[in-house]
């Protein structure tokens, strides 16, 4: 069965497979986190209670979504707990990645409708999402769960000019 769970140590061998394969497929869309040096359980407790973020940070609740059935990780999904204004332009309240053997299967726009309830509880009830202008396949995820494009923003990140789209939803 494939379900949006809190992450765990039985999805992790597949987890870093994930990260493997965005390193070796040169995927840039979404930042799995290496953990095979690093303590993403850790990382992700702190971000949920909110301590020991770095400048600029702001707390998440992270999911996974995986195949039960096969001890498998398809995607991560974070959400917000606030925007900054930086988030505003860039980010919004929710990041996603998908594994890159798993793209074009549709779990991007499962993982989203998943995690809109999940934001829900939180208390967001606008939700904001962004991603790059050329990034189209997360545009349609977007688009197949009710956002509506609210705009168009240039930004610089990492020191390259590129355009937003910023895309809404009330939940």
């Amino acid at each position: 069965m494939i379900a949006l769970v809190e992450p765990c140590e039985k999805y992790l061998q597949s987890y870093i497979a994930a990260y493997d394969e965005y390193k070796h497929n040169d995927v840039h869309t979404y930042a799995f986190d290496d953990a095979k040096a690093n303590n993403i359980f850790e990382k992700y407790d702190n971000y949920r209670h909110e301590r020991n973020l770095k400048p600029n940070r702001v707390g998440s609740d992270y999911y996974w979504l995986v195949d039960e059935d096969r001890n498998y990780f398809i995607g991560e999904i974070s959400i917000r707990h606030r925007l900054t204004d930086d988030l505003k332009r860039y980010g919004g309240h929710i990041g996603y990645g998908v594994r890159y053997s798993e793209w074009k299967k549709g779990y991007g726009t499962l993982m989203l409708r998943l995690a809109l309830e999940k934001a829900k509880n939180l208390g967001i009830t606008t939700v904001l999402i962004t991603c790059d202008d050329d990034n189209y396949g997360s545009a349609k995820v977007m688009e197949k769960n009710g956002f509506v494009l609210q705009d168009k923003v240039p930004n610089v990140v990492n020191g390259k000019a590129i355009i937003t789209r910023r895309y809404t939803k009330q939940i």
